[in-house]
């Protein structure tokens, strides 16, 4: 499976603005952890992962622009009718913490841990807005999803045949994050810039989860 991360349909960038709404915004960072990847068939179901952490923005890139994670697994060989995905990280493992993983696991990373929440971090998002097009930015915005309230599943509809050496591709598209319904989240409305520290204040993170089914194309 490749992965990768695209603004607006083309390719995602660290450092860079992009138009959003009448507005500009720019990214820092991008990484997600994805559950039970699984192959469709029907009403029968082929996991192809568990837990994966897929980060586009890693502190050793050369360049800011992103990077496609490629992820090697295995399937039978076959047709197939979709694919199924969660986002974030499951309860029975999002339950545990990062000294329950072996060193190299995806959920050992101390730094994707969130005490406070007793939650990993499902997902981060982090830039800067200028709200004003006067070349500063005024929102600095960071994402952070998290807790069990906040994980989704989605299926997607996808034609495909599995043979040796089948490269899937699926593409995260940030803009459809926060772009819905012909609608824009709007940066510029009070805490509406980033996720709330409280673990009882999952409004902004509810409702941006909603929209990573739209953004998820699979090629």
């Amino acid at each position: 499976m490749t992965f990768k991360a695209l603004y607006n349909g083309v390719p995602f960038a660290k450092n860079k603005y992009y138009d959003y709404d009448t507005y500009k915004i720019q990214f820092s960072k991008f990484h997600t952890y994805l559950s039970d990847i699984t192959l469709l068939n029907g009403s029968k179901e082929t996991q192809l992962s568990e837990i994966e952490f897929i980060d586009f923005t890693p502190g050793y890139a050369t360049n800011d622009n992103a990077i496609d994670v490629v992820v090697r697994v295995k399937a039978p060989a076959g047709d197939y009718t979709g694919v199924k995905m969660g986002y974030g990280v499951k309860s029975n493992l999002n339950s545990k913490k990062p000294a329950n993983y072996a060193s190299g696991h995806p959920l050992a990373n101390e730094d994707e841990y969130w005490s406070g929440w007793k939650s990993y971090i499902f997902a981060k998002i982090e830039g800067q807005t200028d709200s004003n097009n006067d070349g500063t930015d005024e929102i600095f915005n960071q994402f952070h999803f998290g807790s069990d309230a906040v994980y989704r599943t989605f299926s997607f509809d996808k034609d495909l045949t599995i043979t040796e050496n089948t490269n899937i591709g699926i593409e995260i598209d940030v803009k459809n994050i926060f772009f819905a319904n012909n609608t824009w989240w709007d940066m510029r409305l009070p805490d509406n810039g980033g996720t709330s520290h409280s673990a009882t204040d999952v409004r902004v993170s509810s409702a941006l989860v909603e929209n990573w089914d739209n953004a998820t194309t699979i090629k």
